[in-house]
């Protein structure tokens, strides 16, 4: 065998030409990773169209939901609004919210959103709902946490018969935890404090980030608060501790919302408003898409996607993907073609014979 010399010219070409159908022009490669891991207990996909299966794998499986959870806040949100308890036209001023903004561990979310809405002083409670949802704030997430209650939030799973989903807790908090317990039990040692932070049970992780949470509530400034601990393993601790469900809890919680018949109309409509935000905000789907919402959430590991549409002849289609212990290369894969993947779905006929086969 003889090596071949390619020029660095026609290398890095040819290396943009590879990079270019993996990240850009893929869509099949959804499917294909679905299928090829169909036997690991880390992947899911379920898809349902006019109330018919087109697939269906590990639908059972319990996966971290990354920011997909964000979903029940929203519905609880709606169901406070329809109730009177809250009013989403009332104000709440930027600094209840930074409270809760942690730099650099959130993607630029919560910045794109500050941006979006010309970096006010205070927004409405229906403004900081969307930025949860569309923009992905954690801030925004676990500010409304608070304001919603977590008990309300954690009742609402079981109320719609969504079995399987973990406790909601509060996600920016937990970050801190192993620097709170580096600091509250004085361990010096990184591979001791992974240990401990593995070895604890999920009562135990979830107390301690209330704890912060009360902390970061209050605007108190404690010491452990001046270290994020964002090593890769850390990450992993925190990105598997995360909230999880099956996808087949969030197929079904898609068709409840897509159905339109089981919560009442203002809450229904206020639903719609902040998980339809980000595909309405494209005038190119209002044309096609009658009614329509979605959320996906990633970690360094995880990547996940919930989503409903009614299209303007009627078709109604729910997904639902978990995916988690992904590579950088895999997370960046589906990440970059999974709206491709999904606008296939949704308008080629041929496209979803082919994944049903």
């Amino acid at each position: 065998m003889t090596d071949q010399f390619i020029p660095i010219g026609v290398a890095i070409a040819l290396t943009a030409i590879v990079l270019w159908k993996i990240f850009y022009n893929n869509f099949d490669m959804v499917i294909n990773y679905a299928e090829k891991r169909r036997e690991k207990d880390d992947i899911s996909l379920i898809i349902k169209r006019n109330d018919e299966p087109t697939i269906s794998i590990n639908p059972h499986t319990v996966l971290p939901l990354a920011s997909t959870m964000k979903i029940i806040i929203a519905i609880v949100f709606a169901r406070q609004v329809s109730d009177n308890i809250i009013d989403e036209n009332a104000w709440i001023p930027k600094e209840e919210l930074l409270k809760f903004y942690m730099e650099g561990t959130d993607g630029g979310a919560h910045k794109q959103w500050v941006r979006a809405n010309s970096d006010k002083d205070q927004y409405t409670l229906k403004e900081i709902a969307i930025g949860m949802i569309a923009y992905s704030s954690n801030a925004n997430t676990e500010f409304l946490m608070n304001y919603l209650g977590l008990e309300a939030i954690n009742l609402l799973p079981a109320s719609l018969h969504m079995k399987s989903h973990t406790p909601i807790f509060p996600i920016v908090s937990s970050l801190y935890i192993p620097s709170y317990i580096e600091t509250k039990e004085k361990v010096t040692d990184k591979n001791d404090l992974l240990k401990r932070l593995e070895g604890m049970s999920r009562e135990e992780y979830i107390d301690c980030s209330l704890e912060i949470h009360e902390h970061l509530a209050a605007n108190e400034q404690r010491g452990y608060m001046n270290e994020v601990k964002l090593d890769v393993e850390f990450q992993k601790i925190w990105s598997d501790r995360l909230p999880a469900a099956s996808a087949q809890d969030y197929l079904t919680l898609m068709q409840v919302i897509n159905r339109r018949g089981t919560f009442d109309d203002k809450m229904q409509r206020c639903i719609e408003e902040i998980l339809g935000y980000a595909l309405y905000i494209h005038p190119a789907n209002r044309k096609w898409i009658e009614h329509g919402g979605m959320k996906g959430g990633s970690t360094l590991f995880v990547f996940t996607h919930a989503s409903y549409t009614t299209d303007k002849e009627g078709n109604q289609t729910e997904v639902v993907f978990l995916a988690n212990n992904l590579n950088v290369l895999n997370s960046r894969k589906l990440q970059r073609n999974f709206n491709s993947f999904l606008l296939h779905l949704l308008t080629n006929k041929e496209f979803r014979k082919k994944i049903s086969s």
